[in-house]
């Protein structure tokens, strides 16, 4: 496995040196040499600028994937190669389906258009009853449900009028496409609710094929740092089980 060129998409382009590099670590025989080319290396292999690649650098060390050791350079941390799904990156659902060892599929069911209320309007930063548009979405593992996503985001932000296909691509390419919106962090809520208390925001509840699910509220943000998406994703724990490494800054007396 080399590493290549980055070729510019309409993607954040640190976020394309950090797939890419993820990528690459993922494919490495870490027994054999777990250790990355320097800085200057991967800038040069990449071609892009060392702030770039050290800014994904930090990101990758900071979700535990990476080691840096002063004076020996940057080494991949094995045990972190061997989780699936690493809490810390995000990422797009089909692929956290597909790197749990199943096949994926999506499904678009709905898209609605309301007046946003206190809650939604707060977390957006719009004012009450400014339009919302809101999609559904069930994410399939070997067939069976495995994520429920509902996304939801100011009407206003769009440029046009979507297109009926443009519901069924992922909510960040929609926005980068439709209205010049690039995610660039989001905040996170963890808990877990039954079936039935799920039925409160998703219909789909009932054929979720488990007692509970666990779920994740993200307020999305924006190359400007304004919130854009706030979503509720609701997860099968039989197929889709999240790891979180985190580094320990403790310093003992």
């Amino acid at each position: 496995m080399e590493l290549k060129p980055i070729i510019r998409m309409k993607k954040n382009l640190s976020d394309e040196v950090k797939e890419n590099l993820c990528d690459y670590i993922r494919r490495m025989d870490v027994k054999k040499n777990p250790k990355l080319p320097s800085e200057a290396a991967l800038a040069q292999i990449l071609g892009v600028s060392r702030v770039t690649v050290r800014r994904a650098l930090d990101d990758l060390e900071q979700s535990g994937l990476l080691l840096r050791i002063h004076g020996r350079g940057t080494f991949v941390n094995p045990e972190a190669v061997q989780i699936k799904l690493n809490m810390t990156e995000g990422g797009e659902l089909m692929e956290s389906i597909i790197r749990s060892g199943y096949e994926a599929k999506v499904e678009l069911v709905r898209v609605e258009e309301y007046d946003a209320d206190k809650k939604l309007a707060s977390a957006l930063q719009i004012d009450i009853g400014a339009r919302v548009v809101e999609i559904e979405k069930v994410f399939y593992a070997d067939n069976h449900p495995a994520i429920v996503c509902i996304d939801r985001f100011p009407k206003d932000i769009l440029v046009r009028p979507l297109k009926e296909d443009e519901y069924k691509t992922t909510i960040f390419d929609l926005l980068r496409d439709t209205a010049g919106k690039t995610i660039t962090r989001d905040k996170v809520e963890v808990l877990s609710m039954s079936r039935a208390q799920m039925k409160k925001y998703s219909p789909f509840a009932d054929q979720m094929e488990c007692d509970s699910v666990l779920v994740l509220n993200s307020l999305n943000y924006d190359q400007n740092n304004i919130p854009i998406i706030f979503d509720t994703e609701f997860y099968n724990t039989n197929y889709i089980r999240y790891t979180l490494m985190r580094p320990k800054n403790i310093h003992y007396v």
